[in-house]
């Protein structure tokens, strides 16, 4: 299925988790991040159990320091 990662249209297997679904985009780090898909935060709690959809909008926020 067709996924977008930051505005970048991936493929990834159906049935995938979100957790799943970032693998697809290389270099994305596992800490100091927040995802939406469709605009909605996903809680790091259920990255590896939300299932998501063809077509869905998944944003990639990275934390960091600054001023």
């Amino acid at each position: 299925m067709k996924i977008y990662i930051n505005n970048t249209e991936y493929n990834c297997d159906d049935d995938s988790t979100l957790q799943q679904a970032i693998l697809v985009a290389n270099n994305i780090p596992d800490k100091g991040i927040a995802i939406a898909v469709n605009n909605d935060v996903i809680p790091n709690a259920e990255w590896n159990t939300f299932k998501i959809n063809n077509g869905d909008r998944i944003t990639i926020i990275k934390a960091f320091y600054g001023g």
